[in-house]
């Protein structure tokens, strides 16, 4: 059973009626409005002048309602929000002083509102609306099938066809019955619901007690509402005593009420939805009974029972061991579960020696015989049992501090003696041959032991190296293996080498980031069973050899609640099992676990732009969002309402991350701030091990900033080419006077180089005209030298001629 009070729907308490439409989603009627829930979250739409809606209706694609003094219906939007349409409000002077429309029912192209007064008929097609009036003689409207029926004060009973009342029945005076709460099918016999009567079949045009075995109960309840349920049996809510539930030839099946979980007692309306979930509108709040659940659970309310640590079917008995002993049931009753007196304490095991049921409990062993408890074996904290091949008369117990031998003896357990060399406390333990024993002890590590042929003490004590400790961790027997689990997956002893060896295979029951306990059950159909953060799993052998099938159930560890390494799940039948869990056990039934396809749905997504501008968005169009709107928010649900139904998502967004993020359990993400650009969001969700058949998708785009958009870019392009041609024209300015400069410079620089190359010329000339000159005047001086030497020699010639003249 789910509950949900008025803060959890945000809404008043009082709820009159509730309804699906074909998606799935729950809609009931409040004295504040509608309310809508997609199984994750609720959302409430006030009504027409804040009135209570008393009624209202899923027909084809929309929501009809009907209030004071005003009806019409109410369709979603593609932004996911719900829009309302009046119909009345066409006849609105016509109405009836302070009239209330109190059923709905709809049949081919009509939908019907009833008051007390009068019958509304609204054409969905042609949206006309007409009316029948009948003030002195009150309606009452049903729905059989896909035929209408109405009641009317006087006592007359009529069957609506195309229009026309015909007569079907008259309700007795004496019987002094004003009003039926409804008109069901039995057999193909028209049988009616009254409020303190019981019920009443229609025969020969009047009304016949029903015999039932629920009349003993009937007659001292006042009925309210009653409905028909689609196996056809029934359910009946009453005023002070909750929900009786009925078969179809009447005997009562269970009663539901506050004492066994229901929120109120006083029951307004129910409503079976398309999972066969019974939904109950109350005065104060509103629960969803999973009446079909694979799962059944019992609570302790009063703390009297406590924690399931241990279960056994015992000569068709059932028996319980808790933290506050040892109760006991007949196995196919449904009586309370009776406590076995002499049994106070904690119980650790349960354990069927053959005939004999022995009970390991923190004062030691107690014999069972049907409610009666003996105790056997006085030693502190036995833990379990274990048989020793070979020795039928004798079994192995581990205790607080070791292992010890119990011994039967004419037919009657007893403990024979502690077996010495071991102390330490030996909770997961097992025993392979007749010497060989495992001990598993979470903090200290896994001890091989080898008991001597007495079984009095033990030749060795060898503690396995290699092997990592683990909080929660445990040892098992599967079969002729060994299984020790830890965090980091299951390992098969390796008999030859002794030492453990990972199994890739039977790992899979514990997946990564699901380990909770090494916990481990191996039952007698050959399945091991695990316990994990999300859910229970279990193995078995497949078709074919040497292959094995996986199985998940979504059972999370917030719904067990049991202590770490304590797990424990017995076999009752067949496929029914007893899982414990703190304050109580669940019954499990795999026959009835559904293997329905699920769907996700992309329920509304919220653009925000600042903190007081949220806006919700068309769903169903492509996305074009400006810059500053570039928060959005996506709400996703599954329309599951099983309470044990673990729904997980995971999301995508295309354009930022296109990987998936990890699985976990909100309904709804919130991406801030996003850079502009181009996304695809992406999610799926998952029910234990299920995904969903489809994955919802939204595109959108995130425009560019104004200082980055096509505009702003040419303006940019303009601005910069503008600058460019005016810088450009400004550099060629100055190059230009550059240039100028520099050529008068140059041309300066020529002229100076000109003239004194010119000068230079000219004094390289005169140089040279030096040098020819004295070159000349040098020529001359040699001339003349040798003139006055040729003189000098003429002289002196002419003078010796002389003398020798």
């Amino acid at each position: 059973m789910i509950k949900f009070s008025a803060s959890e729907y945000g809404a008043e308490n009082q709820n009159w009626d509730v309804t699906q439409n074909p998606q799935g989603n729950i809609y009931v009627a409040n004295n504040e409005g509608l309310l809508e829930y997609d199984g994750s979250r609720w959302a409430l739409y006030p009504s027409v002048h804040n009135a209570a809606i008393r009624s209202l209706s899923s027909y084809k694609d929309k929501i009809y309602t009907g209030s004071y003094m005003e009806f019409g219906f109410w369709t979603k939007t593609d932004k996911g929000v719900m829009d309302y349409h009046s119909i009345s409000n066409s006849i609105k002077k016509e109405l009836f002083e302070d009239e209330i429309i109190w059923n709905i029912e709809g049949l081919d192209k009509y939908v019907i509102f009833q008051s007390y007064n009068r019958l509304y008929f609204y054409d969905t097609d042609s949206k006309e609306l007409n009316y029948t009036t009948d003030k002195e003689n009150n309606y009452r409207l049903f729905k059989v099938g896909q035929k209408i029926y109405l009641q009317k004060y006087d006592g007359r009973i009529f069957n609506l066809e195309n229009g026309t009342e015909k007569l079907i029945a008259t309700i007795p005076k004496n019987l002094n019955i004003k009003f039926l709460l409804n008109i069901f099918s039995v057999n193909d016999e028209l049988v009616v619901l009254t409020r303190t009567k019981g019920l009443y079949k229609i025969e020969n045009q009047t009304l016949k007690k029903w015999n039932i075995p629920a009349d003993t109960l009937l007659k001292n309840t006042r009925v309210f509402r009653g409905i028909q349920l689609k196996d056809k049996s029934f359910m009946l809510g009453t005023i002070s005593k909750g929900i009786v539930s009925m078969s179809i030839d009447g005997q009562i099946t269970s009663l539901i009420n506050q004492t066994n979980g229901l929120s109120n007692n006083t029951v307004l309306n129910l409503f079976e939805d398309a999972d066969d979930n019974i939904w109950a509108a109350l005065d104060n709040g509103l629960d969803c009974i999973n009446r079909q659940s694979y799962i059944r659970e019992y609570n302790d309310r009063d703390g009297t029972f406590g924690t399931t640590y241990a279960s056994i079917i015992h000569n068709e008995k059932l028996y319980i061991g808790t933290n506050q002993g040892l109760f006991y049931k007949n196995i196919d009753s449904d009586e309370s579960l009776k406590f076995i007196k002499g049994t106070e304490g904690q119980v650790w095991s349960l354990y069927a020696a053959k005939s004999q049921l022995l009970c390991g409990h923190n004062n030691g062993v107690f014999s069972i015989n049907e409610n009666k408890a003996s105790l056997v074996a006085h030693i502190d904290g036995v833990w379990n049992f274990r048989a020793i091949p070979n020795q039928p008369d004798k079994l192995l117990l581990g205790h607080y501090s070791g292992l010890a031998i119990m011994k039967k003896d004419r037919n009657v357990w007893n403990l024979d003696h502690k077996i010495e060399g071991f102390e330490i406390s030996s909770r997961f333990f097992e025993i392979l041959d007749t010497h060989e024993v495992w001990v598993n002890h979470e903090t200290k590590g896994i001890y091989r032991l080898e008991l001597n042929n007495d079984l009095l003490s033990f030749n060795s004590v060898t503690l396995i190296p290699d092997i990592e400790k683990s909080k929660g961790s445990g040892i098992i027997k599967m079969g002729h293996d060994l299984l020790y689990t830890n965090q980091k997956g299951i390992f098969k002893l390796e008999p030859s080498s002794k030492s453990f060896i990972k199994d890739s295979t039977l790992s899979r029951l514990i997946p990564h980031g699901e380990y909770l306990s090494g916990k481990l059950v191996f039952d007698k159909k050959e399945r091991l069973w695990s316990f994990n953060q999300n859910h229970i799993a279990y193995t078995q052998k497949g078709p074919l050899n040497n292959m094995v099938t996986f199985n998940s159930i979504p059972i999370q560890n917030n719904w067990r609640e049991m202590t770490l390494s304590f797990e424990n799940i017995t076999q009752l039948d067949n496929n029914k099992y007893l899982i414990g869990k703190t304050n109580g056990y669940l019954l499990l039934d795999l026959d009835k676990i559904p293997n329905n396809s699920h769907q996700l749905v992309l329920e509304k997504v919220n653009v925000t732009k600042n903190e007081n501008s949220t806006k919700n968005v068309s769903k169903l169009d492509k996305g074009q969002f400006q810059y500053k709107e570039s928060t959005l928010n996506f709400n996703y649900s599954v329309p599951q309402y099983n309470k044990y139904a673990n729904v997980s998502y995971q999301y995508q967004l295309e354009g930022l991350n296109d990987s998936w993020s990890e699985w976990n359990s909100t309904s709804s993400i919130t991406f801030e701030k996003l850079p502009f650009g181009d996304y695809v969001f992406r999610a799926r969700s998952k029910i234990g091990s299920h995904e969903s058949v489809n994955t919802i998708r939204y595109s959108f785009t995130i425009a560019r900033p104004f200082y980055l958009s096509n505009i702003a870019l040419l303006a940019y392009a303009l601005v910069i080419f503008c600058l460019g041609l005016r810088i450009h024209k400004s550099y060629k300015r100055y190059y230009r006077r550059l240039n100028r400069k520099a050529m008068l410079e140059s041309q300066r620089e020529i002229q100076l180089k000109y003239i004194k190359s010119e000068q230079e010329m000219i004094r390289l000339k005169n140089e040279k005209l030096n040098q020819e000159i004295e070159s000349k005047n040098s020529e001359l001086a040699i001339s003349t030298m040798s003139l006055v030497k040729r003189n000098e020699l003429l002289r002196r010639v002419k003078k010796e001629l002389k003398k020798k003249q």
